[in-house]
């Protein structure tokens, strides 16, 4: 079994409001200064299929150079990326978005990796979803523990078959429960060398840390990852989580700190796998004065 791959952008979608595009892996989505020798970016397939896209994000695309571009993905990311047509969709969509009414789905495959160490910077180390049986998600999830020692990008052993039926279990059980999704929630603050990662955070906006620079990285707002479907594929699990607004590497960072790092996520832990298993699969969105606009690839 495969995980969707693919080797060019294509056009999924247009309108006279919104482009949408699939973005294949290792492909960045716009171009930044530091990427210069980092070869062509998904803004430049784009500009040049529909010129209008890179003056439609209002003042916005001149500042940036990213046009109409709606939402960001990863480099290591593929999946669905929306364009703005114009200064008006643009301005339409991120107040969409800011309301909520944006809903933008993932499919992944994850795995317990074990022996490894707990997310570095997160407070607290770990935590498990909200909405779901978690004492027994904690024994699913510490009897996958093998013993050995985890590093970023290594093939790990896979788990027990068992412990991995035991983790979906619990998931699909808080699914059904009626109770809303189950849900990961927290805040993020960048970490490590160059602030390449990204740490979680429960602690409250604004708590006072070791100088004014900790205390301004802790007022970001709360972000919120739901899952939507948990199943068993092989030697790994297989999630679809929905984000309404996103953080860089939100969904990375949030399956980590659950202790299910993302296959491929050398940067959080994950197993070893020829790509990061995360794909923007799916976009839910109000049009004025007309049915959702709802899109999968």
């Amino acid at each position: 079994m495969q995980f969707p791959s693919f080797a060019e952008p294509r056009v999924v979608h247009s309108d006279d409001s919104l482009v949408v595009i699939l973005k294949p892996e290792r492909m960045h989505s716009a171009g930044l200064p530091s990427q210069a020798s980092a070869g062509p970016h998904l803004c430049d397939w784009a500009f040049a299929r529909f010129p209008e896209l890179r003056e439609s994000g209002g003042e916005r695309s001149a500042r940036t150079g990213e046009g109409g571009l709606l939402n960001r993905l990863d480099f290591e990311t593929s999946g669905l990326v929306l364009f703005a047509r114009s200064p008006d969709a643009f301005s339409a969509f991120l107040a969409a978005q800011e309301r909520g009414e944006v809903e933008k789905e993932y499919i992944l495959w994850a795995a317990p990796a074990p022996g490894s160490p707990e997310p570095q910077g997160s407070r607290p180390d770990r935590v498990e979803p909200r909405g779901i049986d978690a004492e027994r998600w904690r024994r699913a999830l510490a009897s996958t523990d093998s013993g050995g020692l985890s590093r970023p990008g290594n093939s790990l052993p896979a788990p027990p078959e068992a412990n991995l039926l035991s983790l979906a279990e619990v998931m699909a059980e808080g699914l059904a429960s009626g109770s809303g999704r189950p849900l990961v929630e927290g805040r993020f603050r960048p970490f490590g060398p160059g602030s390449a990662r990204v740490a979680c955070d429960l602690e409250e906006a604004g708590v006072p840390g070791r100088g004014e620079r900790k205390r301004a990285r802790r007022r970001s707002e709360l972000y919120r990852t739901e899952f939507t479907d948990a199943r068993v594929r092989e030697d790994r699990l297989e999630f679809r989580v929905m984000i309404r607004r996103g953080f860089r590497h939100q969904i990375r960072a949030h399956l980590a700190w659950v202790g299910l790092p993302i296959l491929g996520d050398s940067l959080y832990g994950g197993r070893g796998f020829p790509r990061l298993c995360l794909h923007a699969c799916r976009v839910s969105l109000p049009r004025p004065g007309a049915a959702r606009l709802v899109l999968e690839a």
